[in-house]
């Protein structure tokens, strides 16, 4: 696979996108009160929840290695583009939790899968750590899809659409990255780390299905959908014929 390589401007058409994406609020239609139903309410809140928390960190460690990164590569724009990104997903959370809030539904404080997807960005270094976090919202783009077509809940759905939106592009980003920062690599270096990426992800698709699969059945999707259309994303930013990202993709 032909390594993607960054533009001299990339990182810098990457800030002025995510500059210009924080002032978006989305037109969430929050006058929308109570539409979900008992029976909605019991099929997504474990799922919602789990998401909800999965989207929300203060992103110190994913801070400290951009600002290591910046400094060594001379690359002014990445911590402000970081942090715009960080500010994103907080973003999430914090409409969900809105959203949660509304329809009196219990957060939680703790979650097996987050927690091992937060030790391994933590202790593992920058190319790590965006690669644990793409691999999650590559499988978030699936899943909100899923969410948003699971309940006839207006203001879920418009959630759903804001989110999908943001991690279109934040995947667009992510794996610009990732391809630039493998590039610089070996070649035996590169195979591995593109090899460990698809175990990653491989069992990262199951563990997402068993553990929510209620919420994805009800969105339409089968394992069999879900594997498939899984991957499908995983192609489309990571395949051998995809030789260059632009802002074209956002």
């Amino acid at each position: 696979m032909a390594s993607v390589k960054m533009r001299p401007d990339s990182l810098e058409n990457w800030y002025n996108y995510f500059q210009k994406n924080s002032t978006e609020s989305g037109d969430i239609p929050w006058h929308i009160k109570n539409d979900l139903s008992s029976v909605e309410k019991s099929l997504i809140a474990k799922s919602i929840a789990t998401f909800q928390l999965g989207e929300y960190s203060e992103g110190r460690h994913l801070l400290a290695f951009a600002e290591d990164y910046g400094r060594i590569n001379e690359s002014p724009h990445i911590v402000p583009v970081t942090k715009y990104f960080i500010a994103e997903e907080q973003n999430h959370a914090s409409l969900l939790k809105k959203f949660m809030a509304i329809h009196d539904l219990q957060l939680i404080q703790e979650n097996w899968t987050d927690s091992v997807f937060r030790r391994l960005r933590k202790h593992l270094g920058f190319e790590v750590s965006i690669t644990v976090l793409i691999t999650a919202e590559m499988l978030a783009l699936v899943f909100y899809d899923a969410l948003k077509e699971a309940t006839n809940s207006s203001l879920l759905k418009r959630i759903c659409e804001k989110i999908l939106v943001d991690e279109n592009s934040h995947v667009s980003y992510e794996s610009e990255l990732i391809e630039y920062i493998r590039s610089q690599q070996s070649v035996f270096a590169r195979v591995l780390a593109r090899f460990a990426h698809r175990v990653l992800y491989s069992g990262t698709v199951l563990v997402v299905y068993f553990e929510h699969r209620r919420v994805i059945k009800h969105g339409g999707y089968n394992l069999g959908r879900f594997w498939f259309s899984s991957w499908g994303v995983f192609n489309k930013y990571f395949s051998p014929r995809r030789m260059t990202v632009s802002m074209a993709d956002v």
